[in-house]
C-alpha cells in the first residue's frame, strides 16, 4: 500500500506540472494538483501510515496547527499589502499564492515540529 501511495503522489505532481506548463487554460488546476501531491508527500514522511496513532501524534498535529494557523494570518495580511501596494497586479495571481500557502503551511510546519520534539 505504501508503494500505492508513493505512486499517486507521484502521479499528482506529474500531471499537474504537465497541465501547467502545456494548458494555459488549465494552469490553477495543475498548480493545485502539484499542491496536493507535494502535501500529501510530506505529511506521509512525517508519520508513517503504519505506526499507530499515539498522544505524541496527536500533541504534534495541534501544535503544528496552531503554528501554521498564526503564520498564515500574517501570510494574508502580507498578500492583501502586497495587492494594495500595486505589487501584485493579478487578483488571481494573488488568490493562488494565498492558497498555495495555506495549503503548504500545516505540512511545512507538522515536518519542523516533529523533528523538533
Amino acid at each position: 500500500m505504501m508503494r500505492v501511495n508513493v505512486l499517486l503522489d507521484i502521479f499528482l505532481i506529474g500531471v499537474g506540472l504537465y497541465l501547467t506548463m502545456t494548458d494555459p487554460a488549465a494552469k490553477t488546476l495543475g498548480i493545485i494538483l502539484v499542491l496536493a501531491g507535494v502535501t500529501s508527500r510530506i505529511t506521509r514522511t512525517v508519520f508513517s501510515p503504519t505506526e499507530p496513532y499515539d498522544e505524541r501524534q496527536g500533541t504534534i498535529k495541534i501544535r503544528s496547527g496552531h503554528i501554521a494557523y498564526l503564520v498564515s494570518i500574517g501570510y494574508l495580511f502580507l498578500i492583501l499589502i502586497l495587492v494594495n501596494l500595486s505589487i501584485i497586479k493579478d487578483i488571481q495571481f494573488a488568490l493562488l499564492l494565498a492558497l498555495g500557502g495555506q495549503v503548504l503551511f500545516f505540512p511545512l510546519i507538522l515536518l519542523y515540529v516533529n523533528r523538533k520534539i
